[in-house]
């Protein structure tokens, strides 16, 4: 308990500098307007809420408050379309308890949650099917949780991110959670070309409304999903890019300390969330959903509410 006190204070304080040193200005580069997209009727998409915690703002974003909460979520994105239905993400899942107890005991203290409630038995308790497929953001330990609660999904992640898999280790990839037959992992290229200003993309089905873009820095193989809907709204689900729309919308770093530890490049990072920056100010109306973002998800809600 010492230990963990003593690294409290040593965060804390190195948030209270960190948030007060000089930060050079930040070069974004300029965005270009999103193509068209020809979205089908019926194609909509729902946050499940898996869990939630609390933080401090300082440690969610450079220049966040000391003296201010901010709500974290677990959550994950089902997607349905007429062409199939499939999550962007899984979120915590049945067997998170077990997992998070091989996490080395130093970090579980900061990567706490409460209210656990998997998305398996959301989706039942709504009658709907379990989906065909789950693309990951990226393969830390939150977002693959529930892997095991869909043994029958697919797993979509680029060759770059399963390496990662295959080399990762505690806390930020946890073995096993990735404990299941071979033939589940669907191993994908960002082939459709260049979108949006991104040098490679994936549309995932044909049409524009649901395009997979390429976000490295956090993990190898981070990638973003940009939802387009029939009403013209559109989406863009970060993963962990930032952990606060203010990190896009400032644009800040992560918490330099925090970003140290689970940042495999943040100056790759970086500039994916400089990119992504720019983007917005080109589009001014595109909804930008940070993964774990507790503010940005309540003002869409969850299911069995959904957005169309």
């Amino acid at each position: 308990m010492r230990k963990i006190l003593v690294l409290l204070i040593l965060l804390l304080g190195a948030a209270f500098v960190w948030n007060r040193w000089p930060q050079p200005v930040p070069q974004i580069p300029a965005g270009v307007a999103l193509p068209q997209a020809n979205a089908p009727a019926g194609l909509r998409f729902s946050l499940v809420k898996t869990a939630d915690a609390k933080t401090l703002e300082a440690f969610t974003y450079a220049g966040g408050s000391l003296f201010k909460t901010a709500g974290i979520n677990h959550i994950a994105v089902l997607v349905e379309h007429p062409q199939g239905r499939f999550l962007f993400d899984s979120g915590l899942g049945t067997e998170v308890e077990k997992q998070f107890a091989t996490i080395p005991f130093w970090a579980r203290p900061f990567l706490a949650f409460q209210n656990l409630r998997p998305a398996v038995g959301q989706l039942e308790t709504a009658n709907i099917a379990a989906p065909e497929r789950i693309i990951l953001s990226h393969a830390h330990w939150d977002h693959a949780s529930a892997l095991g609660d869909f043994p029958n999904a697919q797993v979509w992640v680029t060759p770059e991110e399963k390496h990662f898999v295959d080399t990762g280790h505690p806390p930020v990839v946890l073995p096993t959670q990735f404990e299941f037959p071979p033939e589940r992992w669907h191993l994908y290229e960002l082939s459709s070309g260049p979108y949006a200003g991104f040098d490679r993309s994936l549309d995932l089905f044909g049409d524009g409304s649901a395009v997979l873009l390429p976000l490295p820095g956090h993990t190898p193989g981070s990638v973003g999903l940009l939802l387009s809907l029939p009403s013209g709204e559109r989406y863009f689900f970060v993963g962990d890019l930032a952990w606060n729309q203010a990190g896009v919308t400032g644009p800040h770093r992560k918490f330099s300390l925090a970003s140290k530890i689970v940042d495999l490049d943040p100056d790759t990072n970086w500039k994916a969330l400089l990119q992504v920056r720019g983007l917005l100010d080109a589009n001014p109306k595109l909804h930008i959903v940070p993964a774990h973002d507790e503010a940005v998800q309540d003002a869409i809600g969850y299911l069995p509410n959904w957005v169309q």
